[in-house]
């Protein structure tokens, strides 16, 4: 059995089953069933989620009942084999469907003749199947054209148009960059590029950030350069907030809702390891996370414990020149990322996410010294979560001023969609 598709098709079952993250249950599977090709079964996994809908709509034209009674393992296994026929050039279609058909016959046979039926009935049907552009109704045609939940279709039009909607829809379906942030603690961005480049790593400096780099190579978290910290994986957007918080040497800095860490670590970098920073995370499990961190990049001035962000600490209140309130979000900013977001249910448009993320800013705020800055932020693309928030807070607390706000959008600065608004202090 090729144990290729048998990873991709693992994955994708227990993503469906069990609603798993497909970068998390990726790496675990490519890890436990160590495929010959991990970049097919990324390639195939990634594809078939972010087809999703528009495989299933060319999918219920071939079928006499309803998507919805197929049984979770033909419907992967369908779904995966007219990905590859589709898209996947280098896959012959006899190879996709012979293909499935076996893993048809391991894990729900009864089922594989079923399986190769419709297969060998769509490579008859599928110039002549009905496709998502004729239908005239723009929340049903993008559905299923880039295969996202109706209501982010809906949320967006409402906020940017339908012509603007189109782009960030087809940008969440396109391959992220992969983009480091140079530890400048320990190397220089030119003297990385050139260690990199010796190891036929392509490196390009990025625009906006002077500390990022977008990288194209394989095996790149294995490489010395990486175990010695010269460099962290970090998209742009968020790399670039830490730039406009502008945090100086000897500070003290408080992150609330910190994990993964990224931007505390950033911000550790950026004050040249001088100062303190207090790293928040409501989940224990994550703290230790940023001390495994902290040690391969040299940083000793960041330590982390677990706290609920809502929850004031009030030997914290006035303490910090600066504080980062990352706010839990949508997440809509990085679909490309996590595809699966493009099917989570939100049904209120984020109204109630919106109302945590505004205790969790107000609190923050106590921390703030007087002069001091407050910097929110989410990895989303919407206004409710985004410009509503910080919009409402300084209506109500008009000690604080804005001093820059900025929406990243995929579709033109080429990063994860990410909101950010610096707000100072008075003195």
């Amino acid at each position: 059995m090729d144990k290729d598709r048998k990873s991709a098709y693992l994955a994708l079952l227990r993503m469906e089953k069990d609603g798993a993250w497909s970068n998390i249950m990726l790496n675990h599977l490519i890890e436990e069933e160590k495929p010959q090709s991990p970049a097919f079964v990324r390639e195939l996994t990634y594809g078939v989620l972010e087809r999703k809908y528009y495989l299933d709509y060319l999918l219920a034209q071939l079928l006499t009942q309803s998507i919805r009674k197929l049984r979770k393992e033909a419907h992967v296994l369908l779904a995966m084999g007219m990905y590859q026929i589709i898209f996947m050039d280098s896959v012959p279609d006899h190879a996709a469907c012979d293909e499935c058909v076996k893993l048809a016959k391991k894990y729900c046979r009864a089922q594989s003749g079923f399986i190769n039926a419709v297969l060998r009935n769509f490579l008859r049907k599928r110039d002549s199947l009905k496709q998502p552009e004729s239908e005239k109704d723009p929340v049903r045609r993008f559905s299923a054209l880039y295969s996202y939940e109706p209501w982010i279709i809906q949320l967006w039009i409402a906020q940017f148009g339908e012509a603007r909607t189109e782009k960030l829809l087809a940008a969440g379906n396109e391959k992220p960059p992969f983009t480091v942030r140079v530890n400048l603690l320990r190397t220089s961005v030119e003297e990385l590029k050139e260690r990199l480049a010796k190891q036929q790593i392509q490196c390009r400096n990025v625009p906006g950030s002077e500390r990022v780099l977008e990288l194209k190579g394989s095996q790149i978290l294995k490489l010395p350069e990486y175990r010695e910290g010269l460099f962290s994986v970090q998209d742009t957007a968020s790399v670039i907030a830490m730039e406009h918080l502008s945090p100086q040497a000897g500070d003290t800095v408080i992150d609330t809702c910190a994990a993964p860490f990224g931007k505390t670590l950033c911000c550790a970098e950026i004050m040249e390891n001088q100062g303190t920073i207090l790293a928040f995370d409501k989940y224990p499990n994550k703290v230790k996370g940023l001390h495994r961190e902290a040690e391969r990049l040299g940083i000793r001035i960041a330590q982390a414990a677990a706290a609920d962000a809502t929850v004031p600490r009030e030997e914290l209140f006035e303490a910090a020149d600066r504080v980062i309130c990352d706010v839990p979000c949508s997440g809509l900013g990085v679909i490309r990322r996590k595809p699966e977001i493009k099917y989570k249910q939100l049904p209120d448009g984020g109204r109630e996410l919106a109302a945590l993320q505004l205790r969790i800013l107000e609190n923050a705020s106590r921390y703030v010294r007087p002069g001091g800055v407050l910097q929110y932020s989410t990895c989303t693309i919407n206004r409710i979560e985004n410009e509503d928030v910080t919009r409402a807070f300084l209506a109500s607390h008009p000690a604080f001023s804005e001093t820059v706000s900025r929406q990243l959008m995929p579709d033109e600065d080429g990063t994860d969609g990410f909101y950010f608004c610096r707000m100072q202090r008075a003195e």
